[in-house]
Formats: structure tokens, C-alpha cells, sequence
């Protein structure tokens, strides 16, 4: 059943849904005229170089699973990058423009401009995420076995700054639900080194809320429990 099959998006999506939702609502709280806008500012910048960065990814190790057996359906998946490479363009103008204006009712119009641009940021990502989830998935199963599929994977985290790779990760725990974490740091145990092991321990503590980081301790085989 495709049901059980390995979804190779899972994981980072979430993590980059629960960025935009956070980010989303930091601009709403954001008073634009104010220094300290620069915090949200940044944020900004941080999930546009993510999603850039996740796009380059799918592009160079995800499509190229499909594209000989669908070109039309790369095709689609690329003009839509190219979409989003704009929409983070324009947000990165505006961010550039922001830290560059000289007085508070310059700062609040950009900001608005900069609450309207990233909402649709928003919107086109959502969408693109599910279309990727509920297209491309498909055929990635209907041609690809699963180890082809983490293999990719794992060529993907291989290729991310660790100083990334730990923002991402830390997104990714506060986004999965319990069955999924312990999934993850099974995986982890068993395949990477001990310490980093025991940093994905730590960050599930540090991220998780009590009850959920009992229960996903309570959900490991004793033997991947000790640190």
C-alpha cells in the first residue's frame, strides 16, 4: 500500500510550515517604525534562504527521480520554483528596503508592503507543498523504491551547513507529532555517530513540552534511551 510508503517530504515540510505560521504572526505583532524590527526583519530573510535552499534541493536530488518518466511533471514542479525564486526576490527587495529607510512612516509603509508580499510567500508555499505531497509523491513512489528515496535524502542533509541543518531540525521537532520523533531518533541511533544522537536527544528536551518529551522517551527501545 502507498499509505506505508516513505515520505521523503514529510518531515521538512512541516518544519517549514510551522516557520512560515511563526514568521507570519511575528510581522502581524511587528511595529515596522521600531528598531527592534530588525528581528523580524532577519526572520524574514532566514525563510526565504530556506525555502531557496529547499528548492535548489528538490531540483538537483528530488526531480531527477521522476524525470524520465514524467518531464511534463518536472516541468510544472520547476515553473513553479521559478515562481517562488520571485517571490523570495521580492521579499529580499523590500527587506533591503526596510533597512535602508530613513524615517519611522517609511519603515511602517514597507512594512505593510512586507506583510502583504510574505502573505502570498505563504499561500504559493502551502499550496506548493501539498502539490508536491499530493502529486509528485505519487510518482516518486510509482518509479523509486524507498532506500532510493532516502538515499536522496540523506544526499540532501549531507549537503546543508550544519549551522542550517540545526535550524531546520529544530523546526522540525516542534513540527512532528510524537510517533514521528521517535521514528526520527530511532533513525538517527542507528545510523549516525553517537554524539550527534545525543544532540537530537537534548533538542527534543529542549523543544518538546514535558508530557510530549516523556512520551516520546517512553516510545524508545530502552537500549536508545541512554544518552
Amino acid at each position: 500500500m502507498t499509505d506505508n510508503r516513505y515520505n521523503v517530504f514529510n518531515q521538512i515540510h512541516k518544519g517549514l510550515r510551522a516557520l512560515l505560521y511563526d514568521t507570519a504572526l511575528c510581522i502581524q505583532q511587528t511595529d515596522f517604525s521600531k528598531d527592534d524590527a530588525s528581528e523580524t526583519i532577519n526572520k524574514i530573510s532566514l525563510v526565504v534562504d530556506l525555502f531557496d535552499e529547499h528548492a535548489h534541493h528538490e531540483d538537483t536530488y528530488i526531480l531527477p527521480l521522476v524525470a524520465a518518466h514524467d518531464t511534463a511533471m518536472v516541468d510544472d514542479f520547476e515553473k513553479d520554483h521559478e515562481i517562488d525564486h520571485k517571490l523570495s526576490d521580492a521579499l529580499r527587495e523590500q527587506v533591503n528596503e526596510w533597512t535602508k529607510a530613513a524615517t519611522k512612516s517609511e519603515r511602517i509603509a514597507i512594512g505593510q508592503s512586507l506583510f502583504f508580499s510574505f502573505n502570498e510567500f505563504v499561500a504559493f508555499n502551502l499550496y506548493h507543498m501539498n502539490k508536491e505531497e499530493n502529486q509528485l509523491l505519487y510518482s516518486l513512489w510509482k518509479h523509486n523504491s524507498d532506500e532510493t528515496l532516502l538515499q536522496a535524502q540523506q544526499a540532501i542533509i549531507a549537503s546543508i551547513n550544519p549551522e542550517i541543518l540545526m535550524i531546520e531540525s529544530r523546526w522540525m521537532m516542534r513540527s512532528l507529532n510524537n510517533d514521528e520523533i521517535i521514528k526520527w531518533l530511532t533513525g538517527i541511533k542507528i545510523g549516525a555517530p553517537e554524539e550527534v544522537y545525543n544532540i537530537y536527544l537534548k533538542m527534543a528536551e529542549e523543544e518538546l513540552p514535558a508530557n510530549r518529551y516523556q512520551s516520546v522517551i517512553s516510545g524508545l527501545k530502552p537500549e536508545l534511551v541512554a544518552a
